[in-house]
């Protein structure tokens, strides 16, 4: 397994923003100005893609938690775990540092970095206008020079001076107020970056986004984890080689990705689900799909993962695809989803017993909806 750094880090960057909600751009926005910033500021190739990656990055404990302190620290812990210079952690974990000393560590003047300097100017830029919707006008061409003289005690004046220069080419506001071009602006913007991840390394990313998600349930904290182990065993038990196992445990790390775009209040609900939740639940494998298929590489990761709970019968969802369109990786993938949830604790349930595990899992292919052939292996499998 070959995966482009760029690729991955790009990709995984939407699921951060579609778990923030309210700007679906916010990451690569934040990321466009900073390196626009530091080319401006004729920074070295290496700071520039740094400050590419902590830009994409600087929101991944936001789903965890909405506290900007413990936000801070915990992407500044995630990020050392990762294969990443730790220059980009210390971005993360001071990005909402301002210079009079207002931010949520106190560090003031030059005591904060120019690197850090910009990432935290760019995220704010993007926090006051990159959910505006309004047609780019003289107001607000001058909406964004009166917030530039409001936040002068906030950022250096090395970083406002750049941005005031870089927006002298009215291309990038014309650009950024545009609905039809934002979202492709940081497409035209090359970044020199030729490093491919292994196995071991692309492991660590889907490590640290299952964490993620099942941490904004209570009920599933190892849900993720558990899917992961699972398909990895059963598809070797199988008779299929290490790489394709590999595939499959990057698959059930990352095959409910698309929750962040969940309400927390719907997966932290300590009951059963409305007919009206139900059916926000049911758009996450869509999300998983849209999520994962960015990344070049993921081709078979998609499908196993987007995949998890459509049904032989074609009465799955999202694309109600019939069994013909499902693969045995799918069809493993979509077994292992059903028996760890199940054998998982749930507040409105008691634990089932195996036996009871099973009965489920066989009305579920008399219903036609797993496979009879590999249910049977799995029994044996899981036993």
């Amino acid at each position: 397994m070959k995966i482009s750094r760029h690729s991955l880090i790009f990709g995984l960057s939407y699921a951060l923003d579609i778990a923030g909600k309210n700007n679906l751009s916010h990451s690569k926005s934040t990321a466009y100005i900073a390196v626009m910033i530091g080319r401006k500021l004729n920074l070295s190739k290496k700071t520039i893609i740094n400050l590419f990656y902590a830009a994409l990055l600087h929101d991944i404990a936001m789903s965890t938690t909405y506290e900007v302190l413990q936000h801070c620290i915990d992407g500044y812990e995630m990020l050392l775990k990762l294969p990443l210079d730790n220059e980009i952690a210390d971005m993360i974990h001071y990005h909402h540092e301002r210079m009079d000393g207002s931010g949520v560590f106190k560090l003031k003047g030059d005591d904060i970095p120019l690197d850090v300097q910009i990432i935290s100017f760019s995220s704010a830029f993007d926090d006051m206008f990159g959910g505006c919707s309004d047609a780019f006008t003289y107001g607000l061409y001058q909406s964004v020079n009166d917030w530039l003289e409001s936040v002068e005690r906030f950022y250096s004046s090395t970083v406002l001076n750049a941005f005031r220069e870089f927006i002298k080419q009215e291309a990038f506001l014309l650009d950024y107020f545009n609905q039809d071009t934002k979202f492709k602006m940081i497409e035209t913007m090359k970044i020199d970056d030729e490093v491919y991840y292994d196995y071991e390394d692309v492991v660590k990313f889907a490590l640290a986004f299952a964490e993620i998600i099942d941490k904004k349930s209570p009920f599933t904290y190892t849900h993720s984890l558990g899917i992961a182990e699972k398909a990895r065993d059963f598809t070797l038990y199988l008779g299929y080689d290490n790489d394709k196992a590999n595939t499959m445990y990057v698959a059930g790390l990352l095959h409910d990705i698309g929750k962040l775009d969940v309400s927390s209040k719907i997966l932290h609900k300590p009951d059963k689900l409305s007919t009206e939740e139900r059916f926000e639940i049911n758009k996450h494998t869509y999300y998983t799909r849209k999520i994962l298929e960015q990344i070049k590489g993921f081709e078979d990761i998609v499908e196993y993962a987007a995949n998890h709970h459509e049904r032989i019968n074609g009465t799955g969802y999202p694309y109600r695809y019939p069994g013909e369109h499902l693969s045995i990786f799918d069809r493993i993938m979509a077994i292992c989803d059903v028996y760890q949830a199940l054998t998982e604790e749930r507040p409105y349930r008691e634990n089932l017993s195996k036996e009871r595990v099973w009965g489920i899992i066989d009305t579920m292919v008399e219903r036609g909806h797993l496979d009879k052939e590999l249910v049977a292996k799995a029994k044996e499998a899981f036993a």
